[in-house]
């Protein structure tokens, strides 16, 4: 992923021909005046050094600029490299047919054949592994990658779309600037951060619907749920080409929806996720799937004092019993104290996913991923004794 963006940065910086404007001063020939009919010398006010715009012009020019930008972020958050290769084939194939978008019509990487090319072989190589229930974890795992690299992607071509700062007829303009308490930053940074976040939010969502479908049982659901997806991503662009404010609005809906179940949607992303990928990375890291005897990292099945369900959460043995952290981004998460005369914990091994179970007045599991090889060392330092799991715990019943 490295390399493809490193091989976009080179490819945007070789396309760029950009030559700074000429600028010449011509002399007029002015024949002299006697000087009792000399005229005085003409006194400029600022006002002649006004933008012409009025307020609200500026405001249409910005709403403008930022349709541009955030139109195409809902397709390329369903299909991040299937969306950039559609902007990039607008750009190159668009021709008058598309209104003025200086976004696509002033973007150096885009109006470069290899990005087009690229992105759209990145897109059937991803693509291809989700047609199959076998192959679709494995894509499922590579999702991840593929959203960053749309977003790093996506940061690139905004800021290759900015008119060069050496032109001669920019001189004496300012960025503009936002200012938010103690700190300043630029629009353009403001806008990239909005588009990350619009990215980050779709794309979960859209992840979520995928884990759902490939727990079906039908086989072709997959491939129809992929097809249906490449076909929003088209007709999303296609509503960009014709209007980026039409496409900005409709972004902004998709956008509203998916924050409305984001949070909750976003705990089972995660647990997915890290249930499909961690088998996947202790086959390529042996030391992955050794404890160490940290605290245990798990989600816990459902909701358990105040701690959702879903959510991620370490678990670790102290001389009272066990001691439980709700693990957030940002915020600090609870802390609960489990002693042993109120909880008796014992590991259970799963088919998919193995867990940490305690019966009694006040129930709770706690579910982790198949990492370890070893889960005698797991129980021996958490002091858990191992059972075996109940056969009716199907696949169903450890991905609910």
């Amino acid at each position: 992923m490295r390399v493809i963006v490193v091989l976009v940065g080179l490819i945007s910086i070789w396309s760029m021909q950009l030559t700074p404007a000429e600028l010449s001063n011509t002399a007029v020939a002015v024949p002299p005046v006697a000087a009792a009919t000399a005229l005085p010398a003409p006194q400029f006010s600022g006002d002649l050094l006004r933008s012409p715009l009025t307020g609200s012009d500026q405001d249409k020019i910005q709403a403008i600029t930022t349709s541009e930008w955030l139109g195409p972020l809902a397709p390329i958050a369903i299909s991040p490299f299937f969306g950039i290769a559609c902007l990039a084939g607008l750009a190159q194939y668009g021709g008058d047919f598309m209104p003025a978008n200086n976004f696509i019509s002033n973007n150096a990487v885009l109006q470069n054949e290899y990005v087009f090319w690229v992105f759209a072989a990145l897109a059937l190589l991803t693509s291809l592994p989700r047609l199959t229930k076998v192959s679709k974890p494995f894509a499922q795992a590579m999702d991840m990658l593929e959203t960053y690299g749309g977003i790093i992607t996506i940061i690139i071509l905004r800021f290759a779309s900015a008119v060069p700062a050496d032109d001669p007829l920019l001189e004496g303009t300012q960025t503009a600037m936002v200012q938010m308490g103690f700190m300043s930053f630029s629009a353009d940074v403001l806008l990239s951060i909005a588009a990350i976040i619009n990215i980050v939010v779709i794309n979960s969502v859209k992840f979520f619907f995928e884990i759902l479908v490939w727990l079906t049982p039908f086989p072709f659901v997959d491939a129809l749920l992929e097809a249906g997806n490449k076909a929003a991503c088209v007709g999303l662009m296609a509503i960009y080409a014709y209007s980026p404010m039409l496409a900005t609005i409709f972004n902004l809906i998709l956008f509203a929806a998916c924050l409305y179940v984001f949070t909750w949607t976003k705990r089972r992303v995660t647990y997915w996720r890290t249930m499909l990928t961690d088998p996947a990375l202790a086959l390529i890291w042996p030391s992955y799937k050794t404890y160490s005897g940290k605290p245990l990292i798990g989600f816990v099945k459902d909701s358990f004092d105040g701690i959702p369900a879903k959510s991620k959460v370490s678990i670790s043995r102290n001389e009272n019993g066990w001691e439980m952290k709700e693990m957030k981004f940002l915020l600090p998460g609870k802390v609960l104290q489990l002693p042993d005369s109120e909880f008796s914990f014992e590991l259970c091994r799963g088919m998919f996913t193995n867990a940490i179970r305690s019966s009694g007045d006040r129930p709770v599991e706690v579910a982790f991923s198949k990492r370890f090889s070893q889960l005698d060392q797991v129980a021996s330092s958490l002091q858990l004794q191992e059972v075996d799991c109940d056969p009716s715990d199907s696949v169903k019943l450890e991905f609910s």
